[in-house]
């Protein structure tokens, strides 16, 4: 049975790290970009001379950036280190929130997180878009939110239907918070009462609700994107970034399959049975969930993954799949 001291301890704790990343996400970057405005400013259509020049100034910080985001990531899991690894993804798609500076420059005030996209940029905008797989659940709620919403057709053809965007945003983000805010509840509550394997309320529904929460959230953050970027010009130069979205996520993904191989060895068959009776992220159908262990089964013979190798190589197939995937979308979807 529950001890109220202990849960609404938890309760309020989560409530307040999950209000101070609301806060990040809506209020910190305006005051970020009003202080980044400061030192790099949006030179305005057609002084493009100040700009080439800041732009080339800055390169080299973006190419040293992503080196160090890439060597981050790798050290993580060469030292066996799940947070720097995760550090690593977040940082990958922290550039994303660049979208919020409505700037013609692409680099002013905020816009400037984008300088570790540079190195994509230069050899093509499109990279950035070869994760635009990720986009068909939007799409798939975007189409009917249109006509219910009286869109015109002529918006939906070979676009990324800006009129739903906002709502689908703001929807996915609130759910990412609300599971947040209650895995970390739960989490808290089963740290305060010393128990070594949280099983119970919402990690009953999802292994990794925490992950789950995040993902939902960073997902709502990339639609912020397309309806941003209807709102005021910002020189056409950055696509809706889902490739660095994608990364991030199968990051995540891989270092949640690590940590379970952790927890094996730590709980034994306690956790092997919990494995068995909870979905992963989020509760599948069953024939789907069938065919991605039979699928996993023809990769590795075996249903799931025992070490780091095991998951590198299976998140790899599945980032390379993803992408290829994408090429066809990235082409004709903004």
């Amino acid at each position: 049975m529950a001890r109220w001291p202990e849960l609404m301890q938890a309760v309020i704790l989560s409530l307040l790290f999950t209000i101070a990343l609301l806060y990040a996400t809506l209020e910190v970057p305006r005051l970020i970009h009003g202080i980044l405005l400061n030192h790099i400013p949006d030179y305005g259509f057609g002084n493009w001379q100040p700009a080439r020049e800041t732009l080339n100034y800055l390169r080299p910080i973006g190419y040293v950036s992503l080196l160090a985001v890439i060597g981050l990531i790798v050290t993580g899991f060469i030292i066996k280190r799940s947070g720097f690894a995760l550090l690593g993804s977040v940082a990958f798609h922290l550039p994303t929130f660049g979208h919020f500076a409505f700037t013609m420059f692409f680099l002013a005030g905020i816009g400037s997180l984008r300088l570790l996209w540079i190195p994509l940029l230069d050899i093509s905008p499109v990279i950035l878009k070869l994760g635009h797989i990720a986009l068909l659940p939007y799409l798939l709620i975007a189409l009917p939110a249109s006509l219910i919403m009286k869109e015109l057709m002529s918006t939906i053809h070979l676009s990324l239907l800006e009129g739903p965007a906002a709502l689908i945003s703001l929807m996915f983000m609130f759910a990412g918070l609300l599971i947040f805010t209650l895995s970390t509840a739960t989490w808290l509550y089963g740290r305060f009462k010393g128990h070594k394997l949280i099983d119970y309320w919402i990690y009953k529904m999802s292994r990794h609700p925490q992950y789950l929460g995040f993902i939902l959230w960073s997902y709502g953050l990339l639609l912020t994107t397309i309806w941003l970027g209807a709102q005021a010009p910002r020189g056409g130069y950055v696509p809706t970034p889902t490739l660095p979205w994608l990364i991030s996520t199968l990051l995540i993904i891989t270092v949640a399959l690590w940590e379970e191989t952790v927890m094996i060895k730590k709980h034994g068959k306690e956790y092997l049975r919990y494995r068995e009776s909870t979905p992963f992220m989020i509760p599948l159908p069953k024939t789907l969930a069938s065919l991605l262990r039979r699928i996993v089964k023809v990769l590795l013979r075996k249903t799931y993954p025992e070490n780091l190798k095991e998951i590198l190589c299976l998140m790899g197939l599945c980032a390379a799949t993803l992408i290829l995937l994408s090429i066809p979308l990235a082409l004709t979807l903004s």
